[in-house]
């Protein structure tokens, strides 16, 4: 009998230790594969978007043919849709995401990219988003990744709002359909924290078009939980 329940002891410990290692890893980023839509393309599952300015659109695109500015892309890295941030010049456009999380022992970002620049050169000003052209500003056509607070301004760059700067440039090439680069980021430090944050894709263009193509946005957060043989 004793040896009985020091089986069953042994097989509930077990059991309970699986379902602790099971439930520490988390998926954080809904749709990101772009895949799911609402009544439209404009209407991404998940996504919000915001823009400024005059002809530029945040959608999810299928095919290689841009829809707002009609140039070429890759299209898709899996699957039929990616995130497509299509900018004709005097515009800013974001592509954002509210998560929330608990406190996290680890957390990993990736995703695939691609810019298109039909400017000759890529342009980053202190300006940040801000796409106007008069006598005082500089030309401003660049694209970035941030986490922000929640809550705080799409187009903001203030650093009371950014969290953690993941990417800013952009790619030149005029009528280039550039391919998609691999991207990983450690978030651990930034989300060590539980709270509520965003992920914001953004773009600016004050001298040409710009395209911005996103696919296979996951953020992977593993909690902070006792160890194994804590628990045991």
């Amino acid at each position: 009998m004793k040896l009985k329940s020091w089986v069953k002891t042994g097989i509930l410990v077990t059991a309970a230790l699986s379902q602790v290692n099971a439930v520490q890893a988390a998926e954080l980023i809904q749709n990101g594969g772009f895949e799911t839509q609402g009544v439209d393309n404009y209407d991404i599952t998940g996504w919000q978007s915001a823009e400024q300015g005059i002809f530029g659109s945040v959608l999810a695109q299928s095919g290689t043919i841009t829809e707002v500015t009609g140039n070429n892309t890759v299209g898709a890295y899996q699957g039929s849709y990616y995130g497509l941030l299509d900018n004709n010049g005097l515009s800013a456009s974001t592509l954002f995401q509210t998560f929330s999380t608990g406190a996290v022992s680890s957390a990993t970002l990736t995703f695939q990219m691609f810019v298109n620049n039909q400017n000759s050169a890529t342009n980053i000003d202190a300006a940040g988003l801000d796409y106007s052209v008069d006598a005082t500003d500089n030309p401003n056509q660049h694209v970035r990744v941030d986490i922000l607070r929640a809550g705080s301004d799409p187009f903001s760059i203030d650093n009371t709002d950014v969290v953690q700067s993941l990417y800013i440039g952009g790619a030149n090439g005029v009528l280039a359909a550039n391919n998609y680069i691999n991207y990983s980021f450690d978030l651990s430090a930034s989300l060590a924290s539980s709270g509520s944050y965003v992920l914001r894709f953004a773009t600016v263009a004050n001298q040409n078009s710009l395209q911005l193509g996103i696919d296979n946005v996951s953020l992977n957060a593993v909690s902070s939980v006792p160890e194994a043989d804590s628990v045991a």
